[in-house]
């Protein structure tokens, strides 16, 4: 009898972790619902690939870290001329979801000053939090969001939260198997 219900709870929690990742990849083929978002969901994976694999293969220096912060700058920018565009036209009102969609613009914002500031201050901490692969996924996880694709609620905090690590882990191995590009050949 405790086995059987101890196999119920363990089925269950295996399928909340599946429908989590599930709507995990939800997040990342949110694009395809909303056309507008790939004006700045493109050139954040153009960046990113670009940065990731051929200047931050070892690891993020400094000069990186300040270029990167003005991703989260641009894409803030772009979130807050999104909803303001859909505020002005009276597609939406400016209700209480639409301002913690502005709150999250912002915040995004003061994340890409402070790593820049961060860089420029040769703060260690940029080492981390200036990494072209953090700040990919804030910004991959939090455009459907603001562009009303995804809904903001517990279920979409947990799985970012939750499959941040495999989505590092992929990123790191397709890192280490993938050949040496030619700029780091001649450095060394």
């Amino acid at each position: 009898m405790i086995f059987i219900s101890f196999g119920s709870i363990v089925l269950s929690v295996l399928f909340s972790l599946w429908g989590l990742f599930l709507h995990w990849l939800s997040i990342f083929a949110a694009p395809l619902q909303e056309p507008e978002m790939f004006w700045i969901i493109i050139p954040i994976w153009i960046n990113w690939f670009f940065t990731e694999f051929f200047m931050e293969k070892h690891g993020t220096s400094f000069g990186n870290a300040i270029g990167n912060g003005v991703m989260p700058i641009l894409a803030s920018v772009d979130w807050a001329r999104y909803l303001y565009r859909l505020i002005s036209e009276g597609i939406i009102r400016l209700t209480f979801g639409v301002l913690i969609k502005f709150f999250l613009s912002l915040a995004v914002l003061i994340y890409g000053v402070f790593v820049i500031i961060a860089g420029i201050k040769i703060e260690r901490i940029v080492f981390y939090i200036g990494r072209i692969r953090w700040i990919t996924y804030v910004l991959v996880m939090t455009t459907p969001i603001v562009y009303n694709v995804i809904k903001f609620d517990f279920q979409t905090c947990l799985a970012i939260l939750l499959f941040f690590p495999l989505y590092w882990w992929v990123i790191e191995i397709f890192d280490r198997i993938t050949p040496e590009p030619r700029v780091y050949q001649e450095s060394s």
